[in-house]
């Protein structure tokens, strides 16, 4: 019996391990950095790890039960988590395989990219005269509200995030939602709250991104995108039928 681990808390990861589970003799231990992603892990994985694992728990992990494979569908922004991955496969002699989110660029007089929160935050504080809205997450929200000021920023975050967003922002600057949401959506809500600016990051189509901009754009705000960092993966696929095959 094969044993993949396949680290995860994305959709991307979920849908790997759903079609994984239609294949016969497999055993799947997936991992998420949350207990909300475990709990929509567990209809497709035989075990499920919901906590961060640092690059000791993660081999101890493989270890443990004795994995044969490991599939990296973790976020494009995880960074460490891919680097981490890649050095444990190598060294336990597993072989490791990347699955990254298909990358669309736009090219527009009204989308901005730069190379991290920091220089987002920046970019965007000096071009807008109205509010400033952060759809990437609660991760990287202090940094963008340490920049721009805490009555600037209004923040579209998950529901299980508030009180994280909460320390950070007043009531009425958050956005409590789960979801990919439909351009429509992000436009009237950039509208509805006065933004002519919005910070996000290329998070592919499985974080709406696509839908962010096309939003962004119908509201005639502007758009400072974040650029994907970019990481040199053993092997990489952008299609999840490809990778299915490959093994």
């Amino acid at each position: 019996m094969k044993r993949i681990l396949i680290m995860g808390g994305t959709s991307d990861a979920n849908r790997i391990a759903k079609k994984l589970k239609e294949l016969d003799d497999l055993f799947l231990i997936t991992t998420t950095t949350t207990d909300f992603g475990g709990d929509i892990a567990k209809k497709y994985a035989d075990v499920v790890i919901s906590k961060p694992l640092d690059k000791d728990a993660l081999k101890n992990v493989i270890l443990d039960y004795s994995v044969d494979l490991l599939i990296d569908a973790t976020h494009p922004f995880a960074v460490m988590a891919s680097k981490n991955a890649i050095e444990v496969a190598k060294e336990l002699n597993i072989k490791y395989i990347r699955y990254e989110r298909p990358l669309e660029k736009f090219k527009h007089p009204n989308i901005i990219y730069v190379k991290d929160f920091e220089e987002a935050s920046k970019k965007a504080l000096g071009i807008s005269d109205k509010k400033i809205f952060h759809m990437a997450g609660i991760k990287n929200l202090k940094i963008v509200v340490d920049i721009v000021g805490r009555d600037r920023v209004v923040a579209r975050i998950l529901p299980t995030s508030i009180n994280k967003a909460l320390e950070l922002l007043p009531p009425q600057n958050i956005v409590a939602m789960q979801g990919v949401f439909s351009k429509e959506l992000n436009k009237y809500l950039i509208l509805d709250y006065n933004c002519d600016v919005i910070i996000t990051k290329e998070s592919g189509d499985s974080g709406g991104f696509k839908e962010k901009i096309l939003g962004t754009l119908e509201a005639d705000a502007m758009a400072v995108v974040v650029e994907r960092p970019k990481i040199d993966y053993p092997i990489v696929f952008n299609d999840t039928d490809s990778l299915i095959r490959y093994l």
